[in-house]
């Protein structure tokens, strides 16, 4: 009889990450494994609505700590990012090298709260999976198994690939490469200077500046790609412990179906689906000018407004809210604009929809990238859109090459081996394991 093993599962408090690391449970719950999802108290409808058991950090740890620290610094930082790569992380203040460092913030309480949860539950499971992108002490500790998850753009696994972070095709010259390795390392420099001792007090060996959003497994970790864009070309990974899983989509609300509001079901045009993500709709400037943009389009639209929504008008060929469900949404819709978030742009290609990425920040440029050199869809930046807009999405629209393209890639997420091959990596290792 196959065994039933019990899985940890968490991730850092953001719902891309969150959602990813959910899609990768669903595949150890449908194997029959036993999974719980650890993270912050209000997140626990989601473990219910996926049938995972539930524990909750220990909501002290984060009293001290500032409401949602990293929307703060969007915020403060929404032109800097405005630019092309270069320009983006060049002349940055010694103030501005302290506004990055805030997203460490949450870093020390969340490892707190790990260690207690792992504390007292330790022998409550067999193994550990999660994706805190950098490496917590907590779970670095562990003297069982974990396996980290990577839900980023895969670039950071591939060393002789362009720059993770600057949106630049593969194709790039290594000069501009390396003047903008050179920048960015510069700009973020205050970023290493927080996680070194912060690895040093809790006696874990430090990351290299090059890698401190992958971490390096000890067994062997999961990234989300497809195979079809993966960066095969670009020379070996940096591991081969870095194992790509195809789709790790969430499948738990597959019988939702997304009625199409009253109000745009008899307008004519193509159904699409604008959203920026909860980072990107932040801007309340661009997104005001994209709905404004968007109304001259024959087609009706699906709106995800974001934190901010309350401070957004739609037009009449619109429909949206603040927060929707969005897997049903894919599903109905022709066409997607999104910024290009690993978790939206996964969910986009796994469902077949043609797509235009509007990037903001970090690995939402190279997945905007990778569209172009794949020749799947269509990129445009934030900081040049006008009309070109809406040319844009008429392309997208007819172009058959995007179609035919991203339809091979939906197919081949979807009947990938990957995912089998990954639950059975961890039987295997567990197996191993429990035998000696």
């Amino acid at each position: 009889m196959k065994s039933k093993y019990r899985v940890f599962l968490s991730s850092i408090e953001a719902f891309g990450h969150i959602n990813c690391t959910l899609g990768f449970g669903e595949l150890l719950a449908q194997a029959g494994h036993e999974v719980t999802f650890v993270n912050r108290s209000y997140l626990s409808k989601l473990a219910e609505k996926h049938g995972f058991n539930f524990i909750p950090f220990d909501e002290s740890f984060f009293s001290q700590l500032s409401s949602k620290p990293f929307e703060n610094w969007v915020e403060t930082n929404l032109d800097k990012f405005r630019s092309d790569a270069l320009t983006r992380y060049s002349n940055w203040s010694d103030q501005d090298k302290e506004l990055f460092t805030i997203i460490t913030d949450s870093y020390e309480p969340t490892n707190q709260a790990l260690e207690k949860v792992l504390k007292e539950h330790h022998d409550s499971f067999d193994i550990f999976i999660g994706d805190f992108i950098t490496r917590y002490p907590a779970l670095y500790q562990l003297t069982k198994p974990y396996i980290p998850l990577c839900s980023m753009n895969p670039l950071s696994i591939y060393p002789e690939g362009p720059p993770p972070f600057s949106g630049y095709s593969v194709k790039v010259d290594q000069q501009t490469a390396e003047q903008f390795k050179k920048l960015y390392f510069d700009a973020t420099s205050r970023f290493g200077e927080k996680l070194t001792p912060w690895w040093e007090s809790h006696k874990v060996p430090s990351v290299s500046k090059e890698t401190y959003f992958v971490d390096e497994p000890k067994y062997f970790g999961f990234y989300h790609y497809p195979e079809g864009l993966d960066y095969t070309e670009c020379g070996p990974k940096i591991s081969d412990k870095w194992v790509r899983v195809d789709a790790s989509i969430r499948q738990s609300n597959d019988a939702s179906v997304f009625k199409i509001p009253d109000s745009l079901a008899n307008l004519p045009g193509k159904l699409i689906f604008f959203s920026l993500g909860s980072l990107g709709s932040i801007d309340v400037k661009l997104m005001r000018k994209l709905i404004d943009i968007l109304a001259k389009s024959p087609h009706r639209f699906i709106v995800s407004k974001g934190p901010r929504g309350d401070e957004i008008v739609l037009a009449p060929n619109m429909w949206g809210q603040n927060y929707v469900d969005q897997i049903p949404i894919l599903k109905a819709v022709d066409m997607v604009i999104t910024h290009g978030g690993n978790n939206t742009f996964m969910e986009t290609l796994y469902l077949g929809k043609p797509l235009i990425v509007i990037p903001f920040f970090f690995d939402q440029f190279d997945n905007a990238q990778r569209v172009v050199d794949c020749n799947i869809g269509k990129r445009l930046n934030s900081w040049d859109l006008d009309t070109n807009l809406l040319d844009a999405i008429e392309e997208t629209l007819t172009n058959t090459e995007f179609h035919q393209k991203i339809t091979e890639i939906s197919i081949s997420m979807r009947s990938a081996e990957s995912k089998q091959k990954a639950v059975t990596m961890i039987e295997n290792l567990l197996t191993q394991l429990l035998n000696t």
